[in-house]
């Protein structure tokens, strides 16, 4: 089984890439489009390999952090969740899943495309009382410093994330705001014109 990559990247796709090892062979890789937006400037990587066999199908999916790998792991076990969805589920960054799973927040993790209620019901179910190495408690407290709750901040990520920002830099302005600007009317604007 693989379970580590690292080498170079010779082709790179929102949701897939090759990468050349230095024993000159090309292994294609799945992976999210967060993946991809920490990736788009990179010309060599590191990546954990979810290596996921099934009876019509081989695959790989690459993950930055071990973590995600282990948390895409935990998903795909859950019923009604494919690796298609369990990829995107891993797009909302995956400090903010975690905590979000925590919290038992459904409507963040119902914001994330392709997951309804009962999904969300049914992952925080299965997950919350998983241990996951993420210090999740100074993201945390980050946000209550700037009075943003998790489902305020993943809904402002995930529209500007659709309008094609970078969601690393989107996270990095949302965690500086400036004092009283603290609803989506002033937010959005305000990344916007940071980012811009």
């Amino acid at each position: 089984m693989i379970s580590y990559i690292t080498w170079k990247i010779i082709d790179l796709d929102f949701t897939n890439m090759t990468i050349l090892t230095n024993s000159w062979v090309g292994y294609e890789v799945l992976i999210n489009e967060l993946t991809y937006s920490k990736l788009a400037t990179m010309e060599e990587v590191e990546l954990f390999i979810y290596h996921y066999k099934t009876e019509n199908s081989e695959n790989l999916f690459g993950f930055i952090e071990k973590e995600e790998k282990k948390v895409f792991g935990e998903l795909i076990k859950i019923s009604w969740i494919g690796w298609k969805v369990a990829m995107q589920i891993l797009s909302l960054w995956i400090e903010r899943l975690i905590m979000a799973i925590k919290w038992e927040d459904n409507k963040t993790i119902e914001s994330i495309k392709w997951v309804g209620k009962k999904m969300a019901e049914k992952i925080i179910l299965e997950l919350k009382d998983k241990e996951f190495a993420i210090d999740f408690r100074k993201t945390e407290n980050v946000l209550k410093a700037n009075n943003i709750d998790s489902s305020l901040h993943s809904s402002i990520k995930s529209t500007l994330t659709a309008m094609w920002y970078n969601p690393k830099d989107i996270d990095n302005i949302l965690f500086n705001l400036p004092e009283g600007i603290n609803e989506t009317k002033d937010i959005i604007p305000y990344v916007i014109k940071s980012l811009s």
